[in-house]
């Protein structure tokens, strides 16, 4: 497979998992911010912080007036152009990748892509405040969804579905710490371990899973340590290394690059782990190795197999 082909599948991947993530994060959290509760003094600034962290906001947001702020956050975590993390910018990422690797593509997979980002460009933040932001963000949420299911019924699963796998669950993966990371599961542990299931999909599987009355705790573990649940830290490091290794047909227990090698030691930590551990050391510090983990697990993917070389070193070579 050219590089240029497996770098396009790789960062279509990430982008469509990446778009699906944050409109879940804005449905649970829009439908959360007009709970009584959720508007007592300083909750509800610390709800769309934690939002805006999620969403890739790094430094502390300066919220306006505080009628405005919920439209600060969608406008932000939506339609803003300068936020790579944002639906609109993450839709427009993965349909061009898809519209330079259309002929590696079946007609299904390129028109969920492209549906969904002629939906989009037709809205503006006023009109979809207006009708509702659910209506948006669910139709985002399922067609996203759906990319997944049509990929696996229509493409062959070789290198350009392994691209995508190792692109969606290393992104799901990374979103999934950074949630972890903007909540405050310490200071308010159930209230704030509900709010992660919800954004996590989480809540029906995780009542499914627990064979006692739960705790924040439980709720922190089934995320980072269900071997099972497809949004857990640990099934999508090892999806991860799983299509890496069909990749590279290095056999798994072994490692083929650097990546390979990271991959690895994180299926590892997270297979080992107990969660009176990760609540030892603290889940924020937990969770913040873990982002910084996948953000070098990212880097190195590229460098093996789709690094940038310079103008210079190409025309020497």
């Amino acid at each position: 497979m050219l590089s240029r082909v497996a770098d396009s599948v790789f960062w279509l991947g990430r982008n469509v998992e990446r778009a699906e993530t944050v409109a879940r994060v804005l449905d649970v959290n829009y439908t959360r911010a007009i709970d009584p509760y959720a508007q007592q003094s300083g909750r509800f600034e610390a709800l769309w912080r934690s939002v805006m962290r999620c969403a890739g906001f790094v430094d502390e947001p300066k919220f306006g007036p505080a009628k405005k702020i919920a439209s600060e956050c969608f406008e932000f975590c939506a339609f803003d152009r300068d936020n790579g993390s944002s639906i609109l910018s993450s839709v427009r990422v993965a349909r061009a990748n898809a519209l330079g690797i259309r002929a590696e593509l079946t007609t299904e997979v390129w028109e969920v892509v492209n549906v969904l980002y002629l939906y989009i460009e037709g809205k503006d933040l006023r009109a979809v405040l207006r009708e509702g932001p659910t209506t948006f963000l669910r139709r985002v949420r399922d067609t996203m969804q759906a990319f997944a299911g049509i990929t696996d019924a229509t493409l062959t699963h070789g290198d350009v579905w392994n691209f995508l796998q190792v692109g969606r669950f290393l992104e799901r993966a990374y979103m999934t710490a950074r949630i972890v990371d903007a909540l405050d599961v310490e200071d308010e542990p159930w209230h704030e371990s509900q709010r992660l299931l919800e954004m996590c999909c989480a809540s029906v599987p995780f009542a499914q899973a627990s064979h006692h009355t739960p705790e924040a705790r439980d709720a922190i573990g089934f995320m980072s340590l269900a071997a099972d649940f497809p949004r857990s830290l640990r099934f999508c490091v090892r999806e991860v290394d799983a299509a890496m290794h069909r990749i590279s047909r290095a056999p798994m227990g072994t490692f083929a690059n650097a990546a390979e090698r990271r991959v690895g030691r994180l299926c590892a930590l997270l297979n080992y782990t107990p969660v009176d551990e990760i609540f030892a050391g603290g889940v924020h510090a937990f969770a913040t190795s873990l982002v910084l983990e996948l953000e070098l697990l990212g880097s190195e993917i590229e460098d093996a197999y789709f690094p940038r070389l310079p103008i210079v070193a190409m025309l020497d070579a």
